[in-house]
């Protein structure tokens, strides 16, 4: 005889909240830059990256991409909350994991200046409270490398501010046209 497993209740609102959250990442969100053009070209490539909070229970992965002489990027963080299951047949623990799925969050702007970096993230309901973060950023330019540290704010309450650090690479450059021939 053969016996079947039967799923946790809200197994599908997790996986179906899992593929939401890599489809945001296929697509990426336009991310304003701002900053003298030269120190704005600096960045034009592809970047991947990390970041991580302990103070929050945080980390995901960073990307973006600055194509040449644009002054919009395009990218996303995809946040990963570090209580990722439920307790089979609780609803309120599904509904708790369906919270703590991956998610991709929106970078508001960046701005440059030299070899420094900062921005935020467009605000969002937090994981654990469900009151709204703020997420600030800034870092420092080492040629295809960036790294820094982020601020986490909550709304609503006084909760202390959280803290986490976080990098990316330049892990392609912009490809550069081939030379016009000269004309004779």
């Amino acid at each position: 005889m053969r016996t079947r497993t039967r799923k946790p209740r809200g197994w599908r609102t997790i996986c179906a909240l899992t593929i939401a959250a890599a489809a945001c990442s296929a697509n990426p969100s336009p991310v304003p830059m701002m900053g003298a053009a030269p120190d704005v070209s600096a960045l034009a490539g592809e970047w991947l990256g990390e970041y991580r909070s302990a103070d929050a229970g945080r980390s995901g992965s960073i990307s973006f991409r600055l194509e040449a002489g644009r002054d919009t990027a395009f990218g996303d963080v995809l946040m990963v909350p570090s209580r990722q299951q439920a307790i089979a047949g609780d609803p309120a623990q599904t509904n708790e994991a369906a919270r703590a799925v991956p998610r991709a969050l929106t970078i508001r702007f960046v701005r440059v200046r030299g070899n420094l970096i900062e921005g935020a993230i467009d605000p969002y309901e937090s994981p654990d409270c469900g009151c709204m973060l703020f997420t600030s950023f800034q870092g420092t330019i080492e040629g295809d490398r960036i790294s820094g540290e982020l601020l986490i704010r909550h709304s609503g309450h006084t909760a202390p501010a959280q803290r986490g650090t976080w990098w990316a690479e330049r892990t392609k450059r912009p490809q550069t046209p081939p030379p016009t021939p000269a004309r004779q």
